[in-house]
């Protein structure tokens, strides 16, 4: 099994990693474009929705990881934090790549801006994996009620 270091349990699929890393990245290369503000809400709202689904689909596949670590003693508060702290780095890693996509397609990026591309981008991974980890941190140590 593929351990995630983190949960000791299952990694997140490559398709969702990137999905989630490929849609912040766009959301920062139209922030540091300075794409008006309205036009950034619908690309902000769909990053959300994007990174909220991998979220809960990977937390619906570890559910037995989370059980049997649940039953190693582990607390809800470490569950909750693991989640968050995946969100974290898959949100700073998407921020990163929009920021050196700009670099490379423009060759123009201003410091402000890009600590501001990388605070949303990391935030926005964080509120949108709230529920999922909020979820996960629920899983009894008994394990899950259904078999999947």
């Amino acid at each position: 099994m593929n351990v995630h270091p983190i949960h000791a349990g299952r990694r997140m699929g490559k398709g969702l990693g990137l999905s989630c890393i490929m849609a912040i990245g766009l959301l920062i290369l139209m922030i540091v474009g300075k794409v008006p503000g309205w036009g950034l809400v619908p690309m902000f709202v769909l990053t959300e929705t994007v990174v909220y689904k991998a979220f809960a689909a990977t937390v619906r596949k570890r559910r037995r990881d989370v059980a049997l670590l649940r039953c190693f003693g582990a607390s809800r508060a470490q569950v909750f934090n693991g989640v968050l702290a995946e969100a974290a780095w898959i949100g700073l890693f998407g921020a990163l790549v929009g920021q050196l996509c700009m670099l490379l397609l423009l060759d123009i990026l201003q410091f402000d801006i890009a600590v501001f591309a990388v605070l949303v981008g990391t935030v926005g991974a964080l509120l949108a994996a709230l529920v999922p980890a909020f979820r996960a941190s629920r899983i009894p140590p008994s394990g899950p009620s259904t078999v999947a």
